[in-house]
């Protein structure tokens, strides 16, 4: 009996120790799976609340530069309905036209010269690079705690000549 108590003391002695290593939170790529879901699913739901002033053939082309578990997760979402609006999805940026929606990850070292080449565009551009939406981009994800937000320029958004729905507008932080 004093074997197993000993041997159980032990157990649950590393146990503790692996979990304050972090041994037992999940993997962050598990964690960036569950991130590129949720902003997946926002650049999917920009389609229903942004207005474009011309679209060709009724398309929205959504691109995604610098985050192949992003352009996967909008993969699976695609077939949802887009107000009528066909969707294509494009990893990487050849030509930055075809896009109503850039999303540009922080991971991506080239940020202010792709912005460069959509600035003054009907473009609207996105990213979770830190502080994106107050050095100019169109909307800004940011973390508070456990959630991802959203923060928009409104400013560049109507340079872009983009109509930002106001139920987005009233759950995003406005940058200043």
């Amino acid at each position: 009996m004093t074997v197993l108590l000993i041997l159980f003391r032990r157990i649950a002695g590393m146990g503790l120790l692996l979990g304050i290593l972090g041994f037992f939170s999940p993997p962050a790529s598990a964690e960036d799976e569950a991130d590129a879901g949720i902003k997946a699913a926002y650049l999917h739901n920009f389609t229903k609340f942004v207005e474009w002033p011309a679209l060709v053939n009724d398309t929205i082309h959504i691109c995604v530069v610098g985050s192949e578990p992003i352009v996967n997760k909008l993969g699976e979402i695609a077939s949802r309905d887009l107000k009528g609006h066909a969707l294509q999805i494009w990893s990487g940026l050849d030509d930055p036209q075809i896009c109503q929606i850039l999303f540009i990850s922080r991971a991506e070292k080239n940020l202010n010269g792709l912005m460069g080449q959509v600035r003054g565009k009907e473009v609207l551009t996105v990213s979770d690079a830190e502080g994106f939406a107050r050095q100019g981009g169109g909307i800004g994800f940011y973390s508070d705690g456990a959630q991802i937000k959203l923060e928009i320029n409104s400013t560049v958004t109507q340079n872009a000549h983009l109509k930002i729905n106001a139920m987005l507008m009233e759950i995003a932080r406005i940058a200043r």
